[in-house]
């Protein structure tokens, strides 16, 4: 009886933060302040604006003036209106800021705890766990004065969105936009994010002791892998010199395949645990092809050193051999893969990398208007990954659900006629048969989690697909 009142309680909580978002005097106050409706005469008005930049674009996400138009008079039949003014007003600086605003609410409601976090004995040690990564849009090149790409054979335009996710609420915490050529080494916004027993894991992209410094003091945890060419010493007095990592663990541990050290890191020689693994010969042979002919489209050689190199996959730490055993570090950081999947299903199913046209105003406002409906999406998602784990303990799949939500305008119709809640009892009801990853002879990230799989042993069996593996190694940002 307690989990149908607890299951009918988080629902309800659901419910009302996505009406809440919608909520017409709300919507039309806030498009007020901001400027966006300036007289009480306007026929556009704010929440059918957010209504035609979020579900408007759902069915095509190249809806063109003259569809967006009709899309308009269905919601809203006085808002009667001609391509060229509808154009007018999506092409201002206040139709950007007010789903700005709309859009940080979003992510506000998102994060009102429904009390739906996911458990697994390998992490509850820790309140949150914090994915960070980056992909990136190319524009159109004549928006470089706004939104600079990052040079080469890329764009000359392009903007990045940059996403903080919570792993264990399945959460956004947060998604902000730059220019393309920001490194991501430049964004320290996690750590306003990150609080005591939070445990963030990053990939070589973000790789910053700086901000490893932070975290720490925070009282909080990292896991990420690990830089070549950072310096790493062996005690953390003033005169030590650095060790040549590679030749250091070939010389005194040639025999093991897993090995876990205390050292000191940077300049700053921040104490560290890491942990190296000896990779198989056939994931090495395949990391060292790759990365031979990336050197090679670059005009570069490879040094011996680069590639003795990638004969180990190296990781550091804060979190203590009493919680994680160096076995089970590597599996644990293949929990990051995820927000790769989140960003292929953004692209694959919602678009998000479509943004035509070279007004820049526009451009925005039809990427605010997705990362809107991302955020309502997630909360959804968040809310059936719970549903499902509790009730069948199984794993919802994100991209079944947002085909869910888009199939026959779910999604649309249910926020227009007000009727989340059969919408939520629906996705319920449908979650095991349909929604739910299914059953099959490699087991999941989590699984392999869950069942505490050591990294090592993962290579040896169809626990992990070879590719996978291969791709977290050799694609990783700065690798």
């Amino acid at each position: 009886m307690k989990l149908f009142e607890s299951i009918e309680d988080k629902r309800d909580k659901v419910e009302q933060k996505i009406e809440e978002l919608f909520d017409s005097e709300g919507l039309n106050q806030l498009a007020k302040e901001v400027g966006f409706i300036q007289r009480s005469t306007s026929k556009i008005k704010g929440d059918d604006f957010i209504k035609l930049m979020t579900l408007g674009f759902l069915e095509n996400s190249l809806e063109s003036l003259e569809g967006l138009c009709d899309i308009l008079f269905e919601l809203n039949p006085n808002a009667r209106v001609s391509p060229q003014a509808l154009a007018q007003r999506i092409n201002k600086n206040e139709s950007v800021e007010y789903l700005k605003e709309v859009f940080n609410l979003a992510v506000k409601k998102n994060l009102e705890s429904i009390g739906s976090k996911l458990s697994i004995d390998l992490l509850d040690d820790f309140e949150s766990i914090f994915f960070e990564d980056s992909t990136k849009i190319e524009l159109n090149q004549k928006l470089a004065d706004k939104f600079p790409g990052s040079g080469g054979s890329a764009s000359k335009a392009s903007l990045k969105l940059n996403l903080i996710y919570d792993f264990k609420d399945k959460t956004v915490e947060n998604i902000s936009i730059s220019p393309g050529n920001q490194p991501d080494q430049s964004e320290k916004g996690i750590l306003d994010h990150v609080d005591k027993n939070d445990l963030v894991i990053r990939d070589l992209g973000y790789f910053s002791i700086d901000s490893l410094f932070e975290i720490t003091n925070k009282s909080a945890y990292y896991l990420s892998r690990f830089k070549k060419g950072v310096n790493v010493y062996l005690s953390n007095d003033k005169d030590s010199l650095p060790i040549n990592l590679v030749d250091y663990l070939n010389k005194y541990y040639e025999d093991q395949s897993v090995i876990d050290l205390n050292v000191y890191i940077g300049v700053q020689k921040l104490g560290v645990r890491l942990i190296a693994y000896k990779l198989p010969e056939e994931i090495v042979n395949e990391r060292r092809r790759k990365a031979k002919k990336n050197a090679k489209k670059k005009g570069k050689q490879l040094s011996e050193e680069y590639l003795k190199w990638l004969s180990f996959g190296i990781f550091i730490t804060n979190v203590c051999r009493s919680v994680w055993d160096s076995k089970i570090i590597g599996t644990i950081y293949r929990l990051r893969w995820e927000i790769e999947l989140i960003f292929k299903n953004w692209k694959s199913l919602l678009n998000i990398e479509i943004l035509k046209g070279t007004v820049n105003e526009r451009i925005q406002c039809i990427l605010y208007g997705r990362l809107i409906l991302i955020v309502i999406m997630t909360m959804i998602y968040s809310y059936i990954s719970w549903y499902t784990t509790k009730y069948y303990k199984k794993e919802v799949s994100f991209h079944k659900i947002i085909n869910w939500l888009k199939r026959m305008n779910r999604l649309e119709k249910a926020i227009c006629n007000n009727e989340l809640n059969i919408l939520l009892k629906k996705i319920e009801k449908d979650s095991s048969s349909i929604l739910c990853k299914q059953k099959r002879k490699r087991k999941t990230i989590q699984q392999l989690i869950q069942d505490s799989i050591s990294y090592m042993d993962s290579f040896q069996n169809d626990d992990v697909k070879e590719n996978e593996l291969i791709q977290l190694f050799v694609f990783d940002k700065a690798a």
